[in-house]
């Protein structure tokens, strides 16, 4: 223990943790907790006692870890939403009752703000896949506190197009899902109760980046983006379709209606982040 100690403290002082978000470097002094990373037998999954801050502290100063902004109730009861009052019960924002979505309900883990941010496009953009494990316990963990495992038959992540799959090696939305299979046999008494859609759907149509656009762009721009390979793997599915980022939820709806079109009995939304 000695040894393990002194290895510890040489590698703080010679490998200091540099901060993804603000590059300051700083003393990270705890341990990462099975907990939070992998589940284990002796420690049952607590998505009440998970949070951003224990996950991420590794990786982001303390004061960057302060900038997190949890997407918390009052929220609209379709898109996510949260709304700018922090008193009140969930309810449909306005624009989901002018332009009522295909999915039934989207929830995030936070606001897509400075540090959850910088977080997020350190893990999509800059290659940083150490992220990848405590982001895709947190999303779980998101799961968890607004629906049941057995709410759904199969998970499907948003594809990236050929192309971008390419340029950017992986696909975000499918690694941050890749293991909710292992956790969910840990939960439930039955194998196979979550599965994962990898290959669900397809997008077949190159997009321009969605950044930057407006609603009607973005919806223009994703339209007709997305096929389904096998109509006859959803029919009566109730589908969980999961990506990094949720913005207008153009990309959300056009994915809802591929799906639905192709014989899934419904369809919610979850992300890491829910934009401002």
């Amino acid at each position: 223990m000695i040894l393990i100690r002194l290895a510890e403290i040489f590698k703080e002082a010679v490998f200091p943790t540099k901060c993804i978000v603000c590059g300051s470097f700083f003393r990270f002094s705890g341990k990462n907790d099975s907990l939070y990373i992998k589940d284990s037998a002796d420690k049952p999954f607590e998505p009440i006692s998970i949070t951003f801050e224990k996950l991420m502290a590794p990786f982001i100063c303390a004061d960057c870890l302060e900038g997190f902004l949890p997407a918390e109730s009052p929220v609209c009861c379709m898109c996510g939403f949260v709304f700018k009052s922090r008193e009140g019960k969930d309810h449909l924002c306005g624009k989901c009752i002018e332009f009522p979505k295909r999915f039934g309900k989207a929830s995030a883990a936070g606001l897509y703000y400075r540090t959850f941010m910088e977080v997020i496009h350190s893990f999509k953009y800059k290659g940083k896949l150490q992220l990848a494990g405590p982001l895709e316990t947190l999303l779980f963990s998101v799961l968890m506190l607004h629906w049941n495992i057995n709410d759904f038959d199969l998970v499907v992540p948003v594809p990236l197009h050929v192309k971008r799959f390419r340029e950017r090696g992986f696909n975000q939305a499918y690694v941050l899902v890749r293991d909710w299979g292992k956790r969910a046999e840990k939960l439930m008494p039955e194998p196979g109760c979550l599965k994962i859609g990898r290959d669900v759907l397809e997008r077949t149509r190159y997009t321009e980046p969605q950044t930057g656009l407006g609603r009607e762009k973005r919806m223009k721009n994703i339209k007709g983006a997305f096929t389904v390979r096998d109509a006859s793997a959803l029919e009566g599915k109730r589908i969980l379709l999961v990506d990094d980022v949720y913005t207008t939820g153009a990309t959300a709806d056009e994915c809802a209606k591929a799906l639905l079109e192709s014989g899934a009995m419904s369809v919610d939304v979850l992300t890491l982040a829910r934009a401002v």
